[in-house]
């Protein structure tokens, strides 16, 4: 009788304990950990839901409530995408993937431009110029983003002012707020880079206020 050659172990797919933040968290909760409640991340994602639904419902695929949710987790903290998979129980890989995905289908300009919109006419240029220019004393700007990482050259001078590791980064001290107040002349670390940096604003402040 002809022996059968070995046979093959067919081992199962195993897969990670996933969360459901939405039974785990309250509104408090999620505004903490994705700067969104409940019913934000619900209406981020009916933005683009058709893009993110899985066409398929092999390996167990994450809904589009979860993908955003991992996006603005991401997001939110700035940290490896390792801590994603340990908060919602999947692979790096996935993580990887989701946020590609999600961000991708926020980016289209069908859903970007319902949020972010800059002037386009002349008219509507001198506007937002003259807007900037009366509240913040910033010529020539007609429009902000938050967020927005600049590359800035370590001056040569004055080397202890350039105190960042990294090379893309940027302040802007907003002159709307009261929460800290400078003292022209003083010779804090604000004056000194409002002088170096931004001397035009510096130069106005010192004339109007003994304060900036």
């Amino acid at each position: 009788m002809a022996g059968h050659g070995p046979q093959q172990l067919i081992r199962r797919r195993t897969y990670r304990q996933r969360r459901n933040i939405f039974h785990d968290y309250c509104d408090d909760q999620f505004i903490k950990r994705f700067r969104l409640d409940r019913a934000g991340i619900i209406a981020v994602t009916d933005l683009v839901r058709d893009k993110l639904q899985s066409r398929t419902e092999r390996s167990r695929p994450l809904d589009p409530e979860t993908k955003v949710a991992i996006t603005l987790r991401y997001l939110a903290t700035g940290k490896m995408q390792q801590c994603c998979c340990d908060d919602f129980g999947t692979t790096q890989p996935t993580i990887s993937r989701v946020i590609t995905q999600t961000l991708d289908a926020l980016a289209d300009p069908q859903i970007r431009l319902q949020f972010m919109r800059f002037p386009r006419t002349r008219d509507e240029i001198q506007r937002k110029q003259r807007e900037f220019m009366e509240t913040s004393g910033f010529p020539g700007v007609v429009g902000a983003i938050d967020g927005t990482h600049v590359r800035i050259v370590a001056p040569r001078v004055d080397e202890h002012l350039y105190a960042m590791n990294v090379s893309y980064t940027i302040h802007m001290y907003n002159k709307m707020t009261k929460e800290l107040v400078v003292k022209v002349g003083g010779n804090s670390l604000y004056e000194i880079t409002a002088k170096n940096f931004c001397p035009l604003i510096y130069s106005r402040a010192s004339i109007h206020s003994d304060f900036f």
